[in-house]
């Protein structure tokens, strides 16, 4: 009996003598995040000044890329939902008649105008683009269009899809648009005039 209780406590004592060390080393890694937390705390912020890019000083060997027309349709990808309130908002039921037909027509009508478009900018910023511009910009808007057309559509209110709205749905979008295509062209001409110093041309 008696060496059963001696061999009782010489296992009691080892148990705590191993738990002391564990509570030591707990103490040890606490302090240690402790410090690293007041050192983090005490450092100061990072702060980034303006970045400037001079266009005026880059040399152009090549002519790729994207003519993006306003949001970058990429972007669109990425877009998983709408909340409201912190509150998801499901997306509306496309109730628009007839919104295929539509959203064609649209694209033929803006097809058919982009040269004019083109030619307009090209007036209103005195200058002129090489043919190759001016097939780069047709390529590039039309393989953007329908995406961009949609995303208007997918905006309309429940009062706008009645079947009454067509028309003035129709023109509403085809305008937004235009709209977007001209700024996408000024943007597009304006920098390809500081990459070659002037005239995209070279003149």
């Amino acid at each position: 009996m008696n060496q059963d209780l001696y061999s009782y406590s010489i296992q009691m004592q080892r148990f705590l003598e191993a738990q002391d060390k564990r509570i030591m080393k707990l103490e040890h890694e606490l302090k240690r995040l402790t410090d690293e937390l007041a050192e983090l705390k005490n450092k100061p912020p990072i702060h980034v000044d303006k970045i400037e890019y001079k266009f005026d000083q880059l040399k152009v060997e090549s002519l790729d890329g994207t003519l993006n027309i306003g949001l970058n349709p990429t972007d669109l990808n990425n877009i998983d939902e709408f909340a409201v309130n912190n509150q998801p908002v499901p997306p509306a039921p496309n109730l628009f008649p007839g919104r295929e037909i539509v959203v064609q027509e649209i694209h033929n009508d803006i097809l058919s105008d982009l040269e004019n478009m083109i030619h307009d900018a090209e007036t209103q910023l005195k200058t002129s683009l090489e043919s190759s511009y001016h097939d780069f910009i047709k390529q590039d808007v039309e393989r953007q269009l329908h995406q961009r057309i949609n995303m208007y559509f997918d905006n309309l209110s429940y009062a706008e899809r009645a079947p009454q709205q067509r028309d003035n749905v129709k023109e509403k979008i085809r305008e937004k648009v235009k709209s977007d295509i001209q700024t996408a062209l000024f943007q597009f001409i304006t920098h390809s005039q500081a990459e070659t110093g002037g005239n995209p041309n070279g003149v």
